[in-house]
């Protein structure tokens, strides 16, 4: 099923986490949870859509299971840094060039 602006939400995902990073935001649960949702939706589509025609749909998907989990893994960890007296201000740096990729990302559309 088609689903308009695909690249746009997923550059305004980057653009918007980003942000979220670099002001170290902390919205409630279910407000977090919305966005995730509304983000994944553009993600997965894409990715779905881009599946070839000769791969093994089980396995494609195995491959993104995988993939996303590593990438959680990481990100857990790049969170955990904001316990070092030092680092939160890192975390939040990288944030802000989270959010300047998504605005880039809006200009290669």
């Amino acid at each position: 099923m088609p689903l308009p602006w695909v690249e746009s939400g997923i550059a305004a995902s980057v653009l918007v986490l980003g942000v979220m990073i670099g002001l170290a935001l902390k919205p409630p649960l279910w407000a977090g949870a919305g966005l995730v949702m509304l983000f994944a939706l553009f993600h997965g589509h894409a990715h779905g859509t881009e599946l070839p025609a000769t791969a093994l749909p089980a396995l494609y998907g195995l491959g993104f299971v995988i993939a996303t989990a590593i990438l959680h893994v990481i990100g857990l960890g790049i969170g955990q840094l904001k316990r070092w007296a030092v680092l939160p201000r890192l975390v939040r740096q990288g944030g802000w060039a989270i959010a300047a990729t998504g605005v880039a990302l809006f200009f290669v559309l």
